[in-house]
This record gives C-alpha cells, structure tokens and sequence, in this order.
C-alpha cells in the first residue's frame, strides 16, 4: 500500500533552484519517496487500496537539519551573563557531570529527541558526554523515537573537570566501543560520530586518536568546535604553540576532511579557509549562540566563495533553543551589513545541511528516490502570521517561514515516512508528565 500525502508543497532541489506545488501530494512507500508533483496529476495514479493523508492548506516542506546541538546542556539554557569559557565553567561543566546519573540521562535524553521533533528537527548532529552509559541511552532514545542522528561520546582527556576527564586510551576504547554498537543503526538512521569537545580540552593524542577511529569505521564523522571565541585562540596558542593556527591543529592530528563538521569558525584567516575548503570539511554555523555568548560574526561572504559546506547549528545551550527557525532569522540578524535570503537561509537549514553532512542524495530535499523526512507547517496555528499567507509567492511565503516561524507552526514531523511527532498528541504527553523539566533541572 501507498501512501499519498496532500498538501502545499516546497522545496529546494538545488542551492537555487525551488520547486511549488500549491496543490500538490507527494506519494511515500516504505519510507522512500516514489513520486511528487500537482495532485491532479497523481491521484490517478493510486488505487482504492492506497492511503490518503490530506494536510488541506498546510505546507510540506523537508525536514530541518540541526548541524549541531548538545544534549546534555538542555537543562541548563538561558544561563547569562558570560562568555564562553567563563559559561563553561560556570554553567555548563556543572550540568554534563549530572549525566552520571542513569536516570537523570534517561528522562533528559527522552526529553530532548522529543523536543527535536517538535521543532520539526529531522536530523541533527548531537553531541554528549564523556559518560558511556549516558551516551549510550542516548542513542536508546533516538532509535525508540525515530530520530535521525549523527551523534558520538564527548572527548575530554585534559584541561577539564576531574569528574569530566577520561585518559585518552580509555576514552577511545569506550567511544570505538559505543561506534561498533551504533553506527549504521536502523539501516544508517543513526550515525556516529567521533566528538572530542574542542582543541583546549584534547591532547593531541586524543585528537590524533579520533582522527585514526573515522579512518577505520568509514561513514563515521568527526564533530567538534573550532575558532569560536578569542580567550579561546589564545588558549588554543598556549597549548599548541608549534602549530600555526587553530585549523592547523586540526590538521596535524588529521581531522579535516570529507565528514568532518566544525561548529562556529569565526575567526578564521585565508590560509584556514583554504585548508577547510580543499580538505571537503564543512561547518555548522550557529548564529544565535555567537549572539548569545557575543562570540563574534560568522565571516559568510568568505566561506560561501571557498565553497565550503555550511548548515545551520541551534548550538543548544548557548543558543537557547531548539528551533531552526531561530537559526534561521538569526543568521541574517547577525551579519551587520549583509542580506541572506530566505531561499538561502532555508537552504542552509536544508538541503545545504545534508550537503554539509554528505546526505544530501538521502534527504534535505523532496525528490523522487530521497528518504521520506518532512515536516507539515500549518502558518495559522501563530497568530503573528497572516491568515493568507500560503496565498503569496513563494519568497513571501519563505520569507514568512524564516522570520515568524517557530514550534507553534509544526503540525507534524517525519523521518522515513514514519510520524515521529504530532501537536496534538504531544500536548496530550505534556498534560500527563511524559516528563518533569523542573526535575531535570533540579537534579
């Protein structure tokens, strides 16, 4: 049996080009996508036994790309007042040690995928903590939910917490452990990555070591921080005197390269530009944290001429949300004299992400033969979006998307042509205390 979903459908099938459907189906069997186009033209198509979701006037759009979040500071969001080495210590240090805890990791990480797909999340890159156990009931919780993941144990051997150190040989023996465990989970749904937290926190023997584990596992990632903040350089200039800059690190451990993802990169010069560009390494931007955190202005006009992959990163928790959306409009908010447009931000949140990610010939995009991840956008359910505004062209309507969107308009999220997430019945796990967040944060 098929499946015929109706519907206002968009989507980028490339960085410029978009298609419309304002009547629109698109038709799913087991979890791939068998065609799409005007409704017209399919519904002869399907016979009596196929099944027909009709979302009316709402939008079907691809599921959005989170390039990377933390998991574990989900309950410590909206801590201010510091930058970001300072909010480490502070805040942030402080909530992963409470992952020790089997019970504390376990609600928190059912709090969190569920939260994703409410966001209308499909995929996001999530990094952990240095705990195992904790990690692994991570991975637990995306593969009962149906999330989508490329996630990892965090990897810290130096320059932090005692209650957040492993040695280096134990630290890679657990995270080749939880690798082997779920790496290509549910026919590649989940992936792992080799997340060492970032340069000031890793020998180069760790980082050497993680570079090592992604040659041997293929299709394993390498997701990690770079050149986000400038106590932060210095840092990175003290520990690494011999190297010439923080992608130079990088480099000699060798990280950079096809799958390797590096969150912020600000502050780069020309020569690290060009490395990450010539290596195939992408990078997740994340606006609303450098807002948050005051980090600094992520130097787009240099990255998109290197051609370097980007998509967008929530950064949770020093971007205090989960929404893309918030991404979205904070990336253009951010750059102090440049435009992004709406088809570029969403293509950043989209299809550029998979690209980022090397998946775009699995998702980020509604094409016949791409994996069946969309999400179903009702503009109504926020009072602050005009009632007509699926009446518009479809710049006005991205335009709309970017700048009011939110949660409030995420009616339903799928992975795989599988329901992971509906409104209504998520309303209904609140009012029954699917889960405590005043616990969570007390504890």
């Amino acid at each position: 049996m098929l499946t015929c979903y109706r519907g206002h459908i968009i989507s980028p099938t490339s960085a410029g080009k978009w298609i419309e459907f304002r009547q629109g189906a698109m038709v799913v069997s087991e979890g791939k996508i068998l065609d799409i186009g005007d409704w017209q033209d399919i519904q002869s198509s399907l016979s009596a036994n196929d099944k027909v979701i009709d979302y009316d006037k709402n939008l079907i759009v691809p599921g959005l790309i989170d390039l990377h979040v933390h998991l574990v500071q989900m309950a410590a969001a909206g801590k201010w007042g510091v930058t970001l080495l300072d909010w480490l210590n502070d805040y942030i240090f402080p909530a992963e040690i409470k992952f020790k805890k089997h019970d504390h990791a376990k609600r928190l990480a059912k709090w969190f995928f569920l939260e994703l797909a409410k966001n209308g999340t499909t995929l996001a890159c999530v990094l952990n903590t240095i705990h195992q156990e904790a990690t692994d009931i991570a991975f637990e919780s995306a593969q009962s939910m149906g999330n989508r993941v490329i996630m990892g144990q965090n990897l810290m051997d130096v320059n932090s917490p005692d209650e957040l150190t492993v040695p280096c040989n134990e630290a890679l023996k657990q995270t080749e452990e939880l690798c082997k465990k779920w790496h290509g989970a549910d026919n590649n749904r989940i992936l792992y990555a080799f997340t060492p937290r970032f340069a000031p926190t890793c020998s180069m023997q760790l980082l050497s070591g993680a570079a090592d584990l992604k040659l041997k596992y293929p299709g394993t990632y390498i997701h990690t921080h770079l050149a986000e903040n400038l106590a932060e350089l210095e840092l990175v200039k003290k520990i690494f005197p011999q190297n010439r800059s923080y992608v130079d690190v990088y480099k000699s451990a060798g990280l950079l390269g096809k799958n390797s993802l590096f969150a912020h990169s600000i502050y780069l010069d020309e020569k690290d530009i060009l490395e990450l560009s010539q290596s195939g390494s992408a990078i997740a931007h994340c606006p609303s944290s450098n807002f948050f955190l005051k980090s600094g202005v992520f130097p787009i006009e240099r990255i998109n001429k290197a051609n370097i992959a980007v998509g967008l990163g929530s950064d949770v928790a020093a971007g205090v949300e989960l929404s893309i959306f918030k991404a979205m409009k904070d990336a253009v908010y951010i750059q102090p004299s440049q435009w992004i447009s709406p088809k570029e931000c969403f293509y950043f949140a989209t299809l550029g992400a998979a690209r980022a990610v090397n998946l775009d010939h699995l998702i980020g995009s509604l094409e016949h033969g791409k994996d069946a991840d969309f999400i179903v956008l009702d503009p109504a359910l926020k009072s602050s979006i005009t009632d007509d505004l699926l009446d518009h062209q479809l710049d006005d309507i991205l335009s709309g998307l970017v700048y009011l969107g939110d949660d409030r308009i995420v009616s339903a999220t799928y992975v795989r042509g599988k329901c992971i997430y509906e409104q209504e019945k998520f309303e209904t796990l609140q009012k029954t205390d699917y889960f405590s967040k005043a616990e969570l944060r007390r504890h």
